[in-house]
């Protein structure tokens, strides 16, 4: 397995999208797509997070999305574009990744709620009997199930994860 990463993107690049976006974006944030501008795990299941929040005790995660990187299922812009009004009644959201099967992670950038969120779009885990979710829409797809209190601490779990399970770092997302 490998982790592929982007080529880091700069401050002009970073308001385009913050204006593309309509958002602010925290500074760790901004310092992770300066440095790699994306983080995909080659793996067709991607790592295993440990998360006490749901019944079988782990989430998967596959990518964190680049702006205007190669491949469109990993763009931060189209995805959202396509995806964050399902998330309207969350203020200051974005996405910034997804698991293997399309599930999604969420960086709420200000406010009480501010942090990374497991997002079960696909509702995974709408039988389990944990449901320790942190944020709840009208319908069990709207689940979000916080990871951390911000970015920093979200990117550095799951490096100490693929650096325990042996993944080498190359770039080319």
């Amino acid at each position: 397995m490998a982790i592929l990463t982007g080529t880091g993107i700069v401050q002009t690049d970073i308001e385009l999208l913050c204006k593309q976006l309509a958002i602010s974006l925290p500074d760790d944030y901004i310092q992770f797509l300066k440095k790699y501008n994306g983080f995909w795990v080659d793996s067709s299941d991607g790592c295993e997070l440990p998360f006490d929040k749901v019944d079988n005790g782990y989430i998967s995660f596959d990518a964190f999305f680049g702006y205007q990187v190669n491949n469109e299922k990993f763009d931060l812009a189209l995805t959202n574009d396509e995806f964050l009004d399902e998330l309207s009644f969350i203020e200051h959201a974005v996405i910034i990744g997804c698991d293997p099967g399309d599930n999604f992670f969420v960086l709420v950038t200000e406010g009480e709620q501010a942090g990374v969120y497991y997002w079960d779009r696909t509702c995974l885990h709408a039988d389990d009997s944990k449901q320790d979710y942190t944020i709840s829409g009208d319908d069990d797809y709207l689940h979000l199930y916080q990871c951390s209190e911000n970015f920093s601490v979200f990117f550095e779990k799951i490096l100490t994860l693929t650096v325990k399970n042996g993944m080498a770092t190359s770039t080319g997302l």
